[in-house]
């Protein structure tokens, strides 16, 4: 039947055959209420509108759950590793001990002019506390000859708040062992 046909039942006044004609529109068998009954509880024991069945009981989506914290602490935890490499990467110590051993004349002959990290995303080792007061990091190096090597800095802070800056290490050392000191 149309919506046409359904419009103008409604409009006629006659809900009953409406909804009856909405219910044959749709594929089901429409019923009419038995006398006595209302409406309302012809409509409720429609096979077409209450289906009685037992339902299944929900889907545990326990393991879903399980599944995204365990991608997302995953996710979080490298992503946590990562910032905090590039930190220590782009640091004041880590780029000053950088451009002091690219204007070493040493390490210019021996690794090449053109000094910088081995690659495009170093992975500094060691740690940085302007806090505590220490400098401990080491990083892979390379210059345009194509020789690496690996750039050691370790500072301490004399004082607790203001104090001088000593450098107890810093050097360059090449594949062969060789030590270049830089400070």
């Amino acid at each position: 039947m149309s919506l046409l046909r359904i419009a103008r039942a409604a409009s006629a006044g006659s809900l009953r055959r409406a909804t009856a004609a909405g219910a044959q529109a749709r594929g089901f068998a429409a019923q009419k209420a038995a006398p006595g009954h209302t409406w309302e509880e012809a409509h409720a024991k429609n096979p077409a509108f209450a289906i009685e069945r037992e339902l299944r009981p929900p889907r545990s989506r326990r393991r879903e759950v399980a599944i995204f914290a365990a991608v997302a602490a995953v996710t979080w935890g490298l992503g946590s590793v990562v910032a905090f490499n590039y930190q220590r990467m782009t640091s004041t110590p880590v780029t000053a001990a950088l451009f002091t051993a690219r204007h070493n004349d040493e390490v210019c002959r021996v690794l090449g002019s053109q000094l910088n990290f081995r690659s495009s995303f170093p992975w500094i080792t060691g740690g940085i506390s302007h806090l505590k007061g220490f400098v401990d990091v080491e990083f892979g190096v390379a210059g345009d000859k194509g020789v690496p090597g690996r750039l050691v800095l370790k500072s301490r802070r004399a004082g607790k708040q203001n104090g001088e800056w000593h450098t107890v290490e810093f050097y360059v050392e090449t594949p062969d062992g060789h030590r270049i000191d830089c400070r």
